[in-house]
């Protein structure tokens, strides 16, 4: 169990890179978001690019599919932050499936 834990602490010192530490309601909140967000993003395109290479063994294809999973959700804590971020903000952030005919407020937005 210990060595679990251990190994636990590890990964989560590694994702701690990916952390916006800066307040979401404070100034170079946006900044960090945007270095941080283009980082997993090119970290991804490169793992992309390195899988469609013939140069890399099986071995490794699994261990970058393993990352291109960590990037994924990396990814949806970071637009979940700027979700929140914008709704601190004053503004409201939905997409399509959220919004109901009934509840439509399109005709709102049209001038």
């Amino acid at each position: 169990m210990e060595n679990l834990e251990l190994k636990l602490l590890e990964e989560f010192n590694k994702l701690q890179r990916y952390a916006v530490k800066t307040p979401v309601d404070k100034k170079g909140f946006w900044a960090e978001w945007q270095n941080i967000f283009t980082q997993v993003k090119f970290y991804k395109i490169s793992i992309k690019t390195l899988l469609n290479s013939a140069e890399i063994s099986l071995e490794e294809k699994k261990q970058l599919k393993e990352k291109l999973n960590v990037l994924s959700d990396l990814e949806s804590y970071l637009r979940e932050l700027k979700e929140v971020a914008l709704q601190v903000k004053g503004f409201s952030v939905f997409t399509t499936e959220e919004s109901s005919e009934e509840d439509d407020d399109i005709d709102d937005l049209t001038f």
